[in-house]
């Protein structure tokens, strides 16, 4: 039988955040050693999320050298030294997982930090930091949020400079976590030099899986998510720009094939690879879900995106645009919202969104935002309207921008809305800057934006807080009298040890409106120990029964998709120049294909085909001039 491989296509090169020294040429960014070998096999460290008052999701993914079921021990204790352990146990993982380990801890304490690590491969993780969420009479809870981080865009020192903090009890991440597009397209600078992998714009499930991968190996995105539990909710780039339910702008059937596939490709990826709270897969899971921080504080993470949305109107006088039955939440995530904020005791109700709720001046409706879908906003501003202490917050992402709102239903009426006394206010709106994502100054460099600001103030009454050009994230300062928000901005063009404080406001419970605060919220008076850098020593188990690679120069990340009809991608990194043998063999130990790759260093994805192959099980090898060698299981449909 005529067997034959094709060398489809050979990426190579990549330019990230440095893990140790830094070097910045004349014509690129900066180069950093492609990944951290200490870390083997977890490279992409470990993270928390989706926190509960007795339970919490931790979450790594293992890089095994081989391609086989892979057990995992994991162990939580109340000290950094786990002498104190509370909870352990054992799972495991497969290329079926793309080698991600998830697991809901449960049976934990209110209030109370806690600390993780796991084994495989006869080797420990780094150690993580997480919290349950308060119970009641809690006094005082603190929370970080932001969105829009785009790798190519610029540094995430937002994440370092989060990581840093020891009082949080979670960060919340409002949508657009990665961007789908290729190298050089949106966001990319030459100023920086961070180019996303794989090159081209993502579709497929390994393209998103690889993206993922990529993105969890910057360090500072790393250690966010080793310090604070993540509450995240995705957006529209986690699948692809302006996604709808049935569609997106950014999506072309006739050459990237059927949306609803890439979006079930997007969503399992999504899943895998991200601390929530796991659902099964069924090409529609839910991820509306909400968080009791005692009776503080209830946050109800609502998906504006992939739910309920209905195709966006093409402009105001669109006859869409009035039309009662297109929904953005859809009528059962609506339900389930109103239900839960009317059965709420908490003093505070809050709203973690991706898009903003607040008009931008009278009649000029944003198509992608809230006010681009006027009947059932409407819906929503009645409810928030209906509760009587006016204890509404909106947390908002999507547009790259710092901006705080009085929420009111006639904000441009001065016989209804007094921005001084808050008369005709039902609540307020918070919205993120990005991480790193273009702002104003991006796409108009060397122009102030004050002209664009106090334009802005003097369409909107209601408008207590605008910044269009700085890039970092919004400390959110609660107790049952005060609810403050601190902006912080970071550098994104090259890597800052700092941050700095660029406004601060606040609104007192039951008066619904904003005022600018002198200073920034003080912190908790206690500061939790933070997880430490160093590994502990591995104390043989009885799951860790292979040995792990610890090459400070090749990493395979995976094949994908596997199983696979006969084309295949193999993901890896090199730390330097490398000279690879790749060779597929049968069950039966015969040799199909053997093939010499000369590789330079960085991230690469290697196409192939394998025709006339007959369906069944082989194993691809992969070895290094040094002789270490990869395998990986591939089937054949």
């Amino acid at each position: 039988m005529k067997r034959v491989l094709t060398l489809l296509s050979l990426f190579i090169g990549w330019t990230t955040l440095a893990q140790n020294g830094f070097t910045h040429g004349p014509d690129q960014g900066i180069e950093q050693e492609y990944f951290d070998a200490d870390l083997a096999p977890f490279y992409h460290g470990v993270a928390s999320g989706d926190p509960l008052e007795d339970r919490v999701i931790i979450w790594t993914r293992v890089t095994p050298e081989h391609d086989t079921l892979i057990p995992v021990k994991w162990v939580v204790a109340l000290d950094t030294g786990f002498q104190n352990i509370v909870a352990e146990g054992n799972t495991a993982t497969d290329y079926t997982k793309d080698y991600t380990v998830k697991v809901d801890v449960t049976g934990l304490t209110p209030n109370t930090t806690y600390y993780y690590y796991f084994s495989a491969l006869n080797t420990n993780s780094v150690r993580g930091r997480t919290r349950t969420l308060p119970g009641n009479n809690t006094e005082h809870v603190r929370l970080a949020f932001g969105s829009c981080s785009n790798y190519q865009m610029g540094y995430f020192n937002s994440y370092k400079r989060i990581a840093e903090r020891n009082d949080l009890d979670a960060v919340l991440h409002l949508g657009d976590y990665f961007y789908e597009y290729a190298i050089y397209g949106y966001g990319y600078t030459v100023e920086v030099g961070r180019e996303h992998r794989p090159l081209h714009e993502i579709v497929t499930l390994d393209d998103y899986r690889i993206r993922h991968n990529f993105y969890k190996l910057d360090p500072d995105l790393r250690a966010a998510h080793q310090q604070h539990p993540f509450i995240c909710i995705w957006d529209d780039h986690e699948i692809t720009n302006n996604t709808y339910e049935d569609g997106a702008a950014n999506h072309q059937e006739e050459t990237e094939g059927d949306f609803q596939t890439r979006k079930e490709s997007a969503i399992r990826a999504y899943l895998e690879w991200m601390p929530i709270r796991h659902q099964p897969f069924n090409g529609d899971p839910k991820i509306y879900r909400s968080f009791a921080f005692g009776d503080l504080m209830d946050l109800f993470m609502v998906d504006t995106r992939v739910e309920g949305r209905h195709v966006q109107a093409a402009n105001a006088q669109d006859t869409l645009f009035n039309d009662s039955t297109r929904l953005l939440l859809g009528d059962v995530q609506r339900n389930w919202l109103f239900d839960n904020m009317d059965n709420s005791n908490a003093t505070w109700r809050v709203i973690g969104n991706q898009i903003m709720i607040s008009e931008t001046g009278e009649n000029d409706p944003d198509m992608d935002a809230w006010t681009g879908y006027p009947y059932e906003r409407g819906l929503v501003v009645d409810k928030l309207m209906s509760y009587a202490d006016k204890n509404n917050v909106v947390l908002t992402g999507d547009t790259h921008r710092s901006w705080a709102f009085d929420l009111a239903k006639h904000p441009f009426d001065t016989a209804s809305y007094q921005p001084l006394t808050g008369q005709g206010t039902f609540g307020v709106e918070l919205g993120a800057p990005s991480l790193a994502s273009p702002n104003r100054n991006e796409s108009n460099p060397g122009t102030s934006q004050e002209p664009d600001r106090q334009a802005l103030y003097v369409e909107n009454p209601q408008l207590r807080y605008v910044d269009l050009d700085n890039h970092g994230y919004v400390i959110l300062d609660i107790t049952n009298y005060k609810l403050q928000a601190d902006y912080f901005y970071t550098d994104t063009k090259m890597p800052s040890m700092k941050d700095s404080l660029g406004k601060s406001l606040f609104t007192y419970a039951n008066e619904g409106y904003l005022q600018e605060a002198l200073s920034a919220a003080t912190g908790k008076e206690v500061q939790e120990i933070p997880a430490p850098s160093y590994i502990l020593p591995y104390e043989e188990g009885e799951v860790d029964n292979l040995g792990v690679n610890t090459s400070s120069t090749f990493l395979l990340s995976g094949v994908y998709p596997n199983p696979s009809n006969g084309q295949f991608f193999i993901g890896f990194t090199s730390n330097q120049d490398e000279i690879l043998y790749l060779e597929v063999i049968g069950v039966d130990g015969k040799r199909l294909m053997d093939k010499v790759l000369q590789v330079k260093k960085g991230n690469q994805k290697i196409a192939l085909q394998l025709q006339d192959v007959t369906s069944g099980i082989y194993v691809l090898n992969l070895t290094t001039r040094n002789g270490d060698t990869y395998s990986r299981r591939i089937a054949i449909r």
